[in-house]
């Protein structure tokens, strides 16, 4: 699947995995449009895409993806200015070690990695091209192997704060997204396909900028700065299994895919392990009830259960 004459909507577009993505669509000739929270870092961002890439077709378009209003607003001006769309990739993440909440309350890894996508994904759905296949494409991460999601306190309200535990939450929830999300497209007959990728660890600023993923000690701080590269995918590299499950022919719904070097920390992309709970359709329609909830926006009402109702005459 060429990226040629395709639209592709990136979340977190101007830094690190998302640039890396758009950067490698442009070069396909796509339609890139960066969905990003800072205007002047996506405009810095795109002129340097376009240094690379001159003949680029490339539009901004503001999104915090941790604010609902803010993603209302993207849908609307999406709509008006752009109005189709082949490919999305719900890329857009943070990981940081203090409690933070978004303007509803919402614990910001939850509002940022998750929700945010969710409600992207329902508000842009009309907008995919029916004429042939199209994509969307959620990022995940390693974290999700070990990730739980606490139905009766999601936003940490109760719970004591762990960051890493909060960052592994959102990701099995964006797994299990991933996976009902393709249930439902399937059950609609729709030719739109979901499907997820991690980037491995990226040497990226994501963890860097926040303070989560700086070592206290001297050896640690050593070792990031000296070892680091060795192990560590630089991101033009942890971007490639999600460009794979964007880009490549023969991928199907619902599949999962990352690193297959070490423990799928770096490496050539290709069939990725994935959290037998983020499978697991009970859990995936509790995700998907606990999101509408909190987002207020519904989509792709689950015809299984309607019509199994219909069926005994509830």
């Amino acid at each position: 699947m060429s990226g040629k004459e395709k639209t592709v909507v990136i979340t977190g577009a101007n830094a690190g995995i998302g640039y890396q993505v758009a950067l490698a669509f442009c070069q396909q000739g796509a339609r890139v449009v960066m969905a990003c929270r800072s205007k002047d870092k996506a405009e810095q961002a795109r002129s340097e895409l376009l240094e690379q890439v001159p003949a680029g077709n490339i539009d901004i378009l503001p999104l915090d993806v941790s604010e609902l209003s803010s993603i209302n607003e993207f849908a609307r001006q999406f709509a008006d200015e752009i109005g189709e769309l082949d490919i999305l990739i719900n890329n857009a993440g943070i990981v940081t070690p203090h409690l933070h909440r978004n303007s509803l309350g919402y614990e910001l890894h939850l509002a940022t990695n998750y929700l945010g996508a969710f409600a992207v994904t329902g508000l842009l759905l009309p907008f995919f091209k029916s004429s042939r296949q199209t994509r969307i494409v959620n990022v995940g991460s390693l974290a999700h192997r070990f990730g739980k999601f606490d139905f009766n306190d999601p936003n940490w309200n109760q719970r004591k704060f762990n960051h890493w535990k909060a960052y592994a939450q959102s990701k099995i929830a964006t797994a299990s997204f991933t996976q009902e999300l393709n249930r439902r497209l399937q059950l609609t007959g729709s030719d739109t396909i979901a499907l997820g990728a991690h980037p491995g660890f990226a040497a990226t600023d994501m963890g860097r900028k926040t303070g989560a993923t700086t070592p206290s000690t001297r050896f640690g701080q050593w070792y990031q700065n000296k070892m680091e590269a060795w192990i560590v995918g630089p991101p033009n590299q942890a971007a490639q299994p999600i460009l794979y499950a964007a880009s490549e022919n023969g991928v199907e719904g619902g599949d999962y895919y990352g690193p297959t070097g070490w423990f799928e920390i770096k490496g050539k992309p290709g069939p990725a392990r994935i959290n037998p709970l983020a499978k697991n359709v009970e859990f995936g329609k509790r995700i998907w009830a606990i999101s509408e909830s909190l987002t207020g926006v519904s989509y792709l009402a689950d015809l299984e259960t309607k019509s199994n109702s219909l069926e005994s005459g509830c």
